[in-house]
């Protein structure tokens, strides 16, 4: 599949009802299609979630580098870190991606 290049993000505080805050990217297609979100908090990624129909064409990806963007930009805003707790396919991405990688739990 081709890459798909996200033209518009979103960042925003979901609350979830916790006192850490966690921060939230959201991608969008040119279409206007969501295309995936990006969750993490101080501690590292929370949950990246790409729709099948777009997953391996670059989404995440996108996603994590916007969320380094935003950081380097607010000192409020953390960079997104790799979580311990990830997928088969999902260490493989953070692999793909660089950044420090904790011993896999899952």
């Amino acid at each position: 599949m081709a890459p798909l290049n996200v033209t518009q993000f979103q960042y925003d505080n979901p609350d979830l009802g916790e006192s850490k805050t966690v921060h939230r990217v959201r991608a969008f297609a040119d279409s206007g299609a969501h295309v995936g979100d990006m969750l993490w908090d101080s501690k590292g990624i929370r949950n990246i979630g790409v729709p099948a129909d777009q997953q391996r064409r670059g989404v995440a990806t996108q996603l994590w580098q916007e969320g380094q963007r935003l950081s380097s930009e607010n000192a409020k805003i953390p960079a997104p870190k790799h979580s311990p707790d990830r997928t088969k396919a999902g260490d493989a991405w953070a692999r793909s991606v660089g950044g420090r990688l904790p011993r896999r739990v899952n």
